[in-house]
Formats: C-alpha cells, sequence, structure tokens
C-alpha cells in the first residue's frame, strides 16, 4: 500500500513539473505574439513576417500543451468554439464607418471571419452528433423558453436587414449571432448542463487572462497603458494589445471582482478553484475597476453586492441597506463634493447630465427608428451610419446602449423579445440562487451585464455577453412538468425532466 502511495506521488509531481513547463512555454508564445503583434501595429514588411512568426509559435505551444495534458471530453465541441467566439472579439485596430463599409475585410476584419467561421464548425458538428456522454444531454430537448425567444430575436435580425443601408454587414451580424446559437446548442448536446458549466468557467478564466494581460501592459509601458485625465485621481488604465477602452477594461474588472466574490460565498459556483485564488482575483478585479474609472462599474458594483449581501445574509442586507440610507442623509452633501471631482474625470456638469453624450446620440435614433418602427434599420449598421456617422463619431462603434441599440436595429418586434428572453433568465436566476444550495452566480452575472446594458452594449450583438446569456438560459431549464400515467389501479407521477 506505501508503494503504491509513494508511486502515486511520484507521479502526480512529475505532472506538476510537465504542467509548469509546458504552460512557460505558452506564456513565452503569448509574450512573443505580443511584441510580433506591437511590430504589425508599427506596419512594413517585417512586421508582417514578426506577425506570421509570432502566430505560429503561439499556436504551436498552445497545441503541444494541450496535447500533453489531456483536456477535457469533448473539449472542441464545448470550450473551442466558444473561445473561438471570445477570440474574434479581441481589437486590433480601429477604423472609421467609412473605411469599414469600404473595406469590411480587411486582416483583421479576416482574422475574425476565421475565428466565427471555424467556430461555426465546430458547433455544427457537435449539434449534428449522436449526443454526449454527459447525464441528461442526450434526453433533454436543447431548448428553454429564454433560449427560444434569443433565436426569435435572431431571425428578427435577419427579416430586418433588407431595411437596412447596409445590407450585407447587417446580414452579417445576424450570423454571428446565429453562430452563437449554434454553439451553445451544440456544447448542450455534448455536454447538457455541465457544457453550460464549463462555458461559464472558460468565460470567467478568459475574463481573468484579460484583466492580467491588462495589468501587465501597464506594467511594462505605462506610457502606453495610462491616459491622463483631469482629475484628483489622473490616469486611466485601459488594453494596449489588444486594444480594450478603459470602460471595457472597468467592466472587466468588475466583472471579474463580483465573480470571484459570488463563488467564495457559493461552494456549489466555485468548482477547483482554490479559496486563496479567487480571494486574489477578487482584489484584482475591483482594483482595475478603480484603474480604469469607470462610473457605470461602479454602479454595477454596489448592485452586484447588495445581491451577494441579499443572498446570503438577508438581514445583514437589510440593516446594510437602512444604515447607508442614513449615512446618505447625513453626509450626502459632503461626500458628494468630495467625491465629484473624481467621478467627473475632468468632464463638465453637462457632459455627465447627458451621460457623456449618449443621451444625445439615443435621441439622435429615435428619427432612424421611426423610419421602421416594427423591424428597425439594422443591427449596428443603422446606429453606426445613420445616427452616429451624422454626428460625427466615426469611430464609435455602437450607440451605447443595448435596448437603444436593439429598437433602433430590429424595432419593437426584437427589443420585445430580446427584454422577454433576459427577463425570464433574470427570473430564473433569482429562484435559483434563493434555493437551498442553488447557484448565485447566474444572478450576479445578469445584475452586472443589466447595469451595463443601459450604457454600453452587451447581449444584442454577438460576443462573450450573448454567449454568456445563452449559456444561463440553457443553464436554467423550464420547469418540468409533471405527467400522471395510471398503472393498474394506482396513479403514478413522471417528471418530462
Amino acid at each position: 500500500m506505501q508503494e503504491m502511495l509513494t508511486a502515486a506521488k511520484r507521479s502526480f509531481q512529475a505532472g506538476q513539473k510537465a504542467f509548469r513547463r509546458e504552460w512557460l512555454i505558452v506564456a513565452a508564445a503569448f509574450l512573443l505574439a505580443w511584441f510580433a503583434g506591437s511590430a504589425v501595429a508599427a506596419g512594413g514588411t517585417r512586421a508582417v513576417l514578426a506577425l506570421l512568426a509570432g502566430m505560429m509559435a503561439l499556436g504551436a505551444s498552445l497545441i503541444w500543451a494541450v496535447a500533453r495534458t489531456r483536456p477535457p471530453r469533448d473539449f472542441v465541441a464545448i470550450e473551442l468554439p466558444a473561445l473561438l467566439i471570445l477570440m474574434a472579439e479581441l481589437v486590433f485596430r480601429q477604423r472609421d464607418a467609412n473605411a469599414l463599409a469600404s473595406d469590411p475585410l480587411d486582416p483583421a476584419g479576416l482574422y475574425r471571419v476565421a475565428c466565427i467561421g471555424l467556430a461555426f464548425l465546430l458547433g455544427c458538428l457537435a449539434l449534428t452528433s449522436s449526443g454526449g456522454r454527459s447525464t441528461g444531454s442526450s434526453r433533454e430537448r436543447i431548448t428553454t423558453r429564454p433560449f427560444r425567444l434569443y433565436c426569435a430575436y435572431v431571425f428578427v435580425v435577419f427579416i430586418g436587414a433588407p431595411l437596412s443601408v447596409n445590407l450585407p454587414l447587417t446580414t452579417y451580424r445576424g450570423v454571428e449571432l446565429a453562430i452563437g446559437v449554434v454553439v451553445a446548442a451544440g456544447a448542450y448536446r455534448r455536454g447538457g448542463r455541465e457544457a453550460m458549466e464549463r462555458i461559464l468557467m472558460l468565460l470567467y478564466w478568459f475574463t481573468a487572462l484579460s484583466v492580467v494581460v491588462i495589468l501587465c501592459e501597464a506594467l511594462i509601458m505605462p506610457s502606453s497603458a495610462f491616459v491622463e485625465v483631469n482629475s484628483p485621481f489622473p490616469i486611466q488604465v485601459h488594453g494596449v494589445f489588444p486594444s480594450v477602452s478603459s470602460n471595457g477594461t472597468g467592466l472587466l474588472g468588475a466583472t471579474l471582482g463580483l465573480w470571484s466574490l459570488a463563488q467564495l460565498l457559493s461552494p456549489r459556483d466555485a468548482g477547483v478553484s482554490s479559496k486563496h485564488l479567487l480571494q486574489l482575483l477578487t482584489l484584482v478585479g475591483f482594483a482595475t475597476l478603480v484603474l480604469a474609472q469607470y462610473r457605470t462599474g461602479y454602479i454595477a458594483t454596489v448592485f452586484g453586492l447588495l445581491v451577494l449581501l441579499f443572498l446570503r445574509r438577508t438581514a445583514i442586507a437589510f440593516w446594510v441597506i437602512v444604515l447607508g440610507l442614513i449615512a446618505t442623509i447625513i453626509v450626502g452633501p459632503a461626500l458628494v463634493r468630495e467625491t465629484e471631482p473624481i467621478l467627473q474625470r475632468g468632464a463638465t456638469v453637462e457632459v455627465i447630465s447627458s451621460l457623456s453624450g449618449r443621451l444625445n446620440y439615443w435621441d439622435a435614433a429615435l428619427p432612424v427608428w421611426k423610419e421602421s418602427p416594427l423591424l428597425g434599420k439594422g443591427l449596428l449598421t443603422a446606429s453606426r451610419f445613420q445616427v452616429l456617422a451624422k454626428l460625427g463619431s466615426l469611430y464609435t462603434s455602437s450607440i451605447h446602449g443595448t435596448w437603444v441599440e436593439a429598437l433602433v436595429g430590429t424595432g419593437l418586434v426584437g427589443v420585445c423579445l430580446l427584454a422577454a428572453s433576459f427577463l425570464i433568465c433574470l427570473v430564473r436566476a433569482f429562484a435559483e440562487a434563493l434555493r437551498p444550495a442553488g447557484r448565485i452566480v447566474p444572478l450576479v452575472l445578469l445584475a452586472v451585464v443589466l447595469v451595463r446594458s443601459i450604457t454600453g452594449p452587451t447581449f444584442e450583438v454577438a460576443g462573450g455577453t450573448s454567449l454568456l446569456l445563452l449559456a444561463i438560459a440553457l443553464l436554467l431549464r423550464d420547469p418540468a412538468p409533471i405527467r400522471h400515467q395510471v398503472v393498474g389501479v394506482g396513479v403514478r407521477s413522471h417528471s418530462s425532466g
């Protein structure tokens, strides 16, 4: 027995050393790819060769590490398509509306199309397979009510595409959304609810990695990663390569901090993450939010913390809210005077009152929506080409509001379907969080997304947030109806699952 334990210990230690060695190779390849990408940003033939060398090194090291460490079962059908969708979101260049319309498939555009196309291929293979070996994956239907409503929203995007000023681009936006649906459905077919939990964990670690990369850039090249603002706290951090705005950086930090804290408070959601690592990532997330100075992120964090307090300590949450209201009444005016310069970040009161220009965007979008109130004028294309371009915001990619974007792009029909899908997910996440030993992460994530949807793009467009919503929609299944079957002289109840 002792010999078996010794052999097992040696095998485990050897596996640890191999794991560390292989992922050190991956880290070195990531660093090489980053330098190559920076060279490409500078331009020139050498830069292109550097990019090719960096990408080849990164791809080879990833294949080597995955092959040696034995990825989870059905990795190619579950995590890999979702990872490709996340990689397609990475921004390697910024272009104005005119450049986008004249040449949509530049090298960065081809990279995005390649990622999306490969994700679609893998999703189709998973969806048309004979079903996975996970419990319930082959018996349950690949649909729920919020999932069907979201699919109907995607269908409306295609119906409204002919009304757009740029039919091919609007159609492509619909294709991206449809591919996200296919990837989620294929993953569910292979792994059932376990697959949705694995996709959520992939999203979590991708968020954590993104935050770590941004902080490393801030340490290596602070002059590029920090921008100066006219504020008592005079700097804001943002991602350099790939490009991530200060608002996007703040959202990543708030999401990471709240998600890590929720896992600490919910053992069922923690997975294999250690307690100390979750504590560290909680601090890293909130520190990133402070460095980014993202105002909506502050609100989302407060809202998420109140949700966590309510779920885990109802009485404490009540008294915290009461004491907070009392403190606000007593010291509110003085506190506002002290914090106002930091929250303004050098902006005037007029700019803040217009939500940094968002109200002007939304006001200019209403006449465009009225041209086609039921089906809209094309998702993302109406806002960018008919609203933002006319206002002179050529480099602004969205109208900074999920519901206004969906209204202008897909009309009343689309925005109602989207809202119904999200609200049903929110209700089910709340019910799940209130159950004994229930999951609380879905509710916390939806709370963050809800706040973000007011002032920024979320699940109305393809990407990580829409994939998050689809995973939660399939994870929180429809209530199972009860069927009664007469057996002899008795009645036996069956759940349809």
